[in-house]
């Protein structure tokens, strides 16, 4: 198995045993919090650098701009100081504070759009930038194709894992933001394992897809699962590769990310608690000897200020809703 892309370490594919249920399926959970900057995002980016150099697209000494709710801008901001680019993230006010000390920490700065907009303002006021500002590149993991194919990689260590066990898995299911984790990882999985069942997951207050799906009209509301639900369908989805879709809600999230860290000793945030929740409903449903295959998104450090689950506007003290990547 080649190693991750931009020197990340593959990490760990463990199973869940303490919060497993007694005649429901094995879940394992691929472990991309542990990545660098306590996200999954710092693939993307790692890799999407990589691929543009080689393109000639972009070179140290530029401005590299990106949309984020934070933990791609983290990323981003990572790689960037790594390799000489300046770093600008827009993002939608309202964001956790841990998030936006960890940007500008790692030399980013941030250009804030209002809550009202969450990211489809901030992508536009990120291609504004740099039509405005010569020598500077969107990265726009929304729309690139980068982005899911990043996460091939991914999918091909959860493979090689399984296969060192001896495992065949029965469903992936996963949360969909940009898209690009699923698709990614769900190209390789149903490559690999033909008969493997896949589920994306979506916040019930932003469902896309689900709408599509379903025959419904589509309308985003606010809600306390940053990372996900981005008031559209996700450029990045390739939805051939979804077999069934299923919804969450913000407490489910929350209130099994509390579970993961008090009892699997799994220091997550709130959308890998999302993904759990929903893989625990279907291990219900499969019952033993099947196998579920979900991802930790990232680390709960980031969501220390709003610990009670409530995104707020710090400048108004409004309610705010987390929303993107």
């Amino acid at each position: 198995m080649s190693s991750a892309s931009g020197g990340l370490k593959p990490t760990e594919l463990y199973e869940l045993t303490r919060i497993a249920e007694p005649g429901a399926a094995r879940i394992l959970a691929k472990c991309e919090f542990k990545n660098p900057t306590g996200s999954h995002k710092d693939r993307v980016f790692s890799y999407m650098i990589d691929e543009l150099e080689a393109r000639g697209a972009v070179r140290p000494g530029m401005t590299l701009v990106e949309c984020s709710t934070g933990n791609g801008g983290a990323a981003l901001s990572r790689v960037g100081a790594e390799r000489g680019y300046k770093v600008v993230i827009i993002m939608p006010t309202g964001m956790t504070e841990e998030r936006k000390k960890q940007i500008e920490s790692l030399g980013g700065t941030i250009l804030e759009t209002t809550g009202e907009g969450f990211l489809l303002e901030s992508e536009d006021t990120a291609r504004r930038y740099v039509e405005e500002n010569p020598g500077s590149y969107f990265l726009d993991q929304s729309t690139n194709e980068l982005n899911w194919r990043s996460w091939r990689l991914c999918g091909e260590e959860i493979v090689a894992s399984l296969r060192e066990r001896g495992i065949r898995p029965d469903h992936f299911i996963c949360s969909i933001g940009t898209g690009g984790t699923f698709t990614g990882i769900a190209d390789v999985l149903k490559s690999a394992f033909p008969d493997v069942v896949t589920t994306a997951v979506e916040v019930d207050r932003s469902a896309a897809l689900y709408a599509k799906r379903k025959g419904l009209k589509f309308e985003h509301q606010a809600h306390n699962l940053m990372g996900l639900g981005p008031g559209k369908m996700p450029a990045n989805l390739r939805e051939e590769l979804v077999d069934e879709v299923e919804l969450i809600t913000g407490d489910d999230g929350w209130a099994t990310m509390k579970r993961l860290i008090s009892e699997e000793d799994l220091f997550v945030g709130p959308t890998a608690g999302g993904n759990v929740f929903a893989a625990q409903r279907l291990a219900r449903r499969l019952g033993p000897d099947k196998v579920v295959v979900t991802v930790l998104f990232d680390s709960a450090w980031k969501y220390f200020s709003i610990w009670d689950g409530t995104y707020r506007d710090y400048e108004t003290g409004s309610a705010g809703t987390g929303n993107g990547a």
